[in-house]
């Protein structure tokens, strides 16, 4: 098996479990439904496993994972016994090393992949855990990633306090990608995946080292083999090839006065990923511009008082 793993990393609602299922269904890779931090979760608890000092350390850390929801949902057949067989790598890395490897070996695949958006914050310790590992970063018009977020149960409510966040994310992933370079780090957008998706899947697969697969393509046959059917309601459209219609909505979505406050917020990186923004000195908007100013403004004081 492939010792060097791969992380996709993304604003949350940015395509990242639709490019997982693409990868999951080449015959060569298995990335399981991702653990929202658990990994980082779990090593910052180390010493109430004795930092991992002895088998029987390990052990208690494994069974404390498999009874994991997060790890169940992975819906395949993991024990103990098989997960130690597995150890690799010494000290934490090996343990989530370990479970992947055996994620894999169920799907009879030979390379693993980790998909959780909140790794954009983490890519220190996924370099630490696994040097040498690479990056595949998705980015989505944060206009959209951000409107889809206000619609969830988790992540935003504040349509602004999101651009914020967006920016601050793609550009610090970014930056991080042009220390990593063209060998470890892999940029797309998510408009161009769903429009033509083979050409970035055929890059991908060589970024990754391995052949191309028309399978990639047909991931939405195949959805209930990825996705429990618990959480298919967070993606209704997987079971569908690509939409080109799932871009851009934030145009019929948006005030005129909420793509103005928005773009103030995140244009300079919106116009660098090459995405359409209106022009730098523009206004206009009246009263409405105002009521987005005053709503900014609250939104920047609780802040500050966190």
């Amino acid at each position: 098996m492939n010792p060097t793993p791969f992380f996709i990393v993304g604003f949350q609602r940015s395509g990242t479990t639709l490019l997982r299922l693409m990868l999951d269904n080449h015959p060569e890779i298995a990335i399981p439904l991702d653990t929202v931090g658990l990994w980082a979760a779990y090593e910052d608890r180390l010493e109430a496993f004795g930092n991992l000092a002895t088998d029987a350390d390990a052990r208690r850390m494994v069974d404390a994972l498999l009874a994991e929801e997060r790890i169940r949902l992975w819906e395949v057949p993991l024990t103990a016994d098989g997960i130690l067989s597995l150890r690799r790598r010494p000290g934490f890395p090996g343990i989530m090393d370990a479970f992947h490897q055996a994620y894999a070996q169920a799907k009879g695949k030979r390379r693993w992949g980790d998909k959780d958006p909140g790794n954009m914050e983490r890519v220190d310790r996924l370099a630490r855990w696994f040097p040498g590992c690479q990056v595949i970063h998705i980015i989505r018009d944060g206009r959209d990633a951000c409107l889809s977020q206000t619609k969830q149960t988790f992540g935003f409510d504040d349509l602004f306090e999101c651009a914020d966040c967006w920016r601050e994310q793609v550009e610090w992933m970014r930056r991080i990608g042009g220390i990593l370079g063209p060998e470890r780090y892999f940029e797309l957008r998510y408009e161009d995946l769903v429009t033509d998706a083979e050409p970035i899947l055929r890059r991908l697969a060589t970024f990754l080292g391995v052949a191309w697969s028309p399978a990639m393509l047909e991931y939405h046959k195949a959805v209930k083999r990825s996705v429990p059917d618990s959480k298919r309601h967070l993606w209704p459209l997987l079971n569908e090839p690509p939409r080109k219609d799932n871009a851009g909505l934030w145009r019929k979505a948006f005030s005129p006065g909420e793509r103005a406050a928005f773009e103030k917020r995140a244009g300079r990186i919106l116009r660098v990923m090459g995405y359409e923004t209106l022009p730098r000195a523009t206004g206009g908007y009246g009263a409405e511009l105002r009521s987005i100013g005053m709503r900014l403004w609250r939104a920047v004081r609780r802040r500050l008082r966190r």
